[in-house]
Parts: C-alpha cells; structure tokens; sequence
C-alpha cells in the first residue's frame, strides 16, 4: 500500500485531503503524519507520530522514505525550503539527478489529454544547461506515467527565432541538443497556441514538427511558468497538481490556498509517478 509520509501534517486541510483520499482511492493510500501539534484525527484516518521540535519532525518524515516506510513526502505546515533542506543532505542519498525541478500535470477543459508544464515553480532563471536537466527531469516523468514518445515544446513568444530574445535563443539551442533524442521530439522556439492549438497551426500554415498536439511545455523562466501556471488555473477551469521531481520519490508541495481538489490531483500525480517503484 503506498505511504504519504507528511511532515506538519496535522492540519484540517491536509485532514481533509487524507479522507477524500480514502473515498477515491478506496482505502489503498495509507498517510503516515509528523507533527508538533496535537493530533486532530479522531476517526483513525492516518497514523500520526508526535515530535518534539520541528527539526525532528522533518527528520522523522525524511527518514521513513529513506527507510521505505514511506512512498511519497507531502509539505503540510511547514516552510519548502526546510523540507528540502532536509531532502537534500547527502546522508539520506535521496537525490537521484543534478537538479530538481517542479512538473506539473495538467488537465484542460479545452483539451482532450493531460500536458505536464516545467517549470513553473523552483527554477528561476535556468541556463542553458539547467533547462537540459529540466527537461531530463520532466522526460523522467513522462515515462513513469506512460508517455511515449512525447512532444516537448520549447516555449517563447513567436516560432520564428529572435536573437534578441532569451527565451528564442535558449530554445533554438536546445533543440539543437536533442535533436538526436531517440524517445522523445524536443523542439522551439514555439509559442503556446501552436503548442496546443491545430486551429492556430492552420490559421498561421505552420509546419514544424509539433503542431498544436505538445505533450508538454517547458518554460524559459519562472515567471513565465508562474503566469501560465495561474492563466490554467483562473481562466482555463485547470485542475492542476505538482510534485518535486530529481528524487527517489516525489515531493508533493501544497499550499492553504490550494482547493482540495488540487491537492487531491497532486497526490494522484505523485502515485502515477511510483507505479513501476
């Protein structure tokens, strides 16, 4: 039975999560909650264990996957960067690749599939190698949750490459790097109606080798994923979860302001991810 080891997990909306979980995935997810606080589960819906000082709880919660007593790690309340901190220290030998990154799965109204968007969330001003590691990361990804052969799509303003424009020259480069690639087609400078748009490919006669059927965006910085991130969640009707990805097992990041259902759609993502585990 998958395990989501919580650190700060005695929260009403992480509570609230835990038995939604129940009813979706039929009593087959099991939550493992570290925390300083009381415990307010009174319905025997996670196992709770008490800690002292907040260092030792995401101690505690880091070491039960370490120790493979847990699956996945969700942040409950506490700060990303305290957790990571953690995750990160070279005696839980965690790290599985150079860089994490954050890839979100994204599902539409407007479309008929799910995309994945990197990243839109931890990297701030990728350089050209950091986004090679980005996209390595979200390939990962893709191919835990069953892509095959996926359509990678380098975003920037316009398909036609602008010296002047960072976001064209990172993206006419890297495709340049993968134009090799056996497992997947990676390939920009694209903007985003002609990644998902074939009504938009025919308007503009664009021909290339991604016409609006992109698996997944890939973004030059964080505030063009921030945005997009926000657009699909405020104007699209989005239901959209992420995860930590360049771990042993996925990081599950929520926020109060989070709807449940998104973090519901994160978790869900997370445990498509450990499927083959």
């Amino acid at each position: 039975m998958p395990t989501v080891a919580v650190a700060g997990g005695s929260r009403e909306e992480i509570l609230e999560l835990a038995r939604l979980s129940q009813i979706e995935f039929k009593d087959s997810v099991k939550f493992k909650i570290f925390d300083t606080e009381p415990d307010i589960d009174h319905e025997d819906t996670w196992e709770y264990i008490q800690c002292s000082n907040e260092e030792e709880m995401v101690r505690q919660t880091v070491e039960s996957v370490v120790n493979k007593e847990a699956d996945i790690l969700l942040k409950g309340g506490i700060q990303t960067h305290i957790l990571l901190k953690e995750v990160l220290k070279k005696e839980h030998d965690l790290k599985t690749q150079e860089l994490l990154s954050h890839v979100a799965l994204v599902e539409l109204p407007a479309l008929d599939r799910q995309i994945l968007l990197t990243d839109a969330g931890m990297n701030i001003t990728p350089t050209e190698e950091q986004l090679e590691l980005i996209i390595e990361n979200v390939l990962n990804v893709g191919k835990a949750i069953g892509l095959t052969h996926p359509k990678v799509s380098l975003i920037s303003a316009a398909e036609n490459y602008n010296p002047k424009m960072p976001s064209s020259v990172l993206a006419k480069e890297l495709t340049e790097r993968f134009k090799d690639h056996k497992e997947a087609t990676i390939y920009g400078p694209l903007s985003l109606d002609l990644s998902l748009s074939k009504t938009a490919v025919e308007h503009k006669q664009f021909k290339g080798p991604i016409q609006g059927d992109a698996d997944i965006l890939v973004v030059p910085n964080i505030d063009v994923g921030n945005v997009l991130y926000k657009s699909f969640l405020l104007f699209g009707e989005a239901v959209m979860g992420g995860t930590i990805v360049g771990t042993k097992v996925p990081i599950v990041l929520t926020s109060r302001s989070d709807e449940v259902q998104s973090k519901l759609y994160a978790l869900k993502f997370a445990l498509m991810q450990i499927t083959e585990h």
